[in-house]
């Protein structure tokens, strides 16, 4: 397991809650879907580690976004510039797409994955297209960055804009036999609702969950996917979405 402790040489304010940590990490290829344990204290409390996406690789800086949740994302909110985190990874099967259009649907926090999914994409010159939805007009983070890359970006919000819509209802209303596939990320409860839509192309699942280890021996992030069970952090963490069944 590649471990590596490095400082801070930028912080990220983006909203209340979402903040992003860049840091300088030369010599590192990571690719979409791949994410970071993140130590959050070199002490044992908070005991585990945090699961981090890469949301940017550029120049050797890395960048990952967080959002506060609880106890131990609060306090690696209260990182400063030139403090020292530890990173354990990348973990994370690789994902490749092939260079025929794909649509990315975000929700909340789930545009984090898919802004490097965007990056990796407009670098190989495929063309992409963006849903992005969140609760309120305010939490939309990556906006400026992920309309300059995508085709055509499409951004819903449930409270503060002229209109009242979900990612769900946005969706039925797309057009999809220009894509390829679909590539998505967010709330549990978003993945749910597209999968009973049953879509008629495959829908590449960005899975976040709980993830004690990130290299599959605790069995924290277990997920069934095709009749048996897939540990997110090394089956993962990009599955197809049809074939996971969520125990709700």
């Amino acid at each position: 397991m590649i471990s590596r402790s490095l400082k801070i040489n930028r912080k990220i304010k983006y909203t209340r809650d979402i903040f992003g940590l860049e840091i300088r990490y030369p010599g590192l290829r990571p690719v979409p879907g791949q994410f970071f344990q993140v130590r959050v204290d070199k002490g044992v409390d908070p005991f585990l580690n945090r699961p981090i996406s890469v949301a940017s690789y550029k120049s050797s800086r890395l960048l990952l976004v967080v959002k506060i949740v609880g106890r131990g994302t609060r306090m690696l909110s209260q990182k400063n510039v030139g403090d020292e985190i530890t990173l354990f990874g990348p973990f994370g099967k690789k994902v490749r797409f092939s260079k025929k259009p794909t649509l990315l649907v975000a929700g909340g926090i789930g545009i984090a994955p898919l802004h490097f999914l965007g990056e990796y994409l407009h670098s190989r010159k495929t063309a992409f297209d963006l849903l992005y939805g969140v609760r309120s007009k305010n939490d939309f983070i990556f906006r400026k960055e992920m309309s300059s890359m995508a085709g055509k970006s499409s951004f819903v919000a449930e409270r503060g804009l002229a209109r009242r819509e979900t990612v769900i209802s946005a969706v039925r209303t797309i057009k999809l036999d220009k894509y390829e596939s679909i590539a998505t990320c967010g709330p549990k409860s978003m993945l749910i609702e597209l999968q009973k839509l049953h879509l008629p192309l495959p829908v590449y699942a960005f899975c976040e969950d709980f993830l004690g280890c990130g290299c599959g021996l605790c069995l924290g992030c277990a997920i069934k996917f095709r009749g048996e069970y897939k540990r997110i952090c090394v089956d993962g963490p990009v599955l197809e979405l049809g074939e996971i069944e969520f125990e709700v």
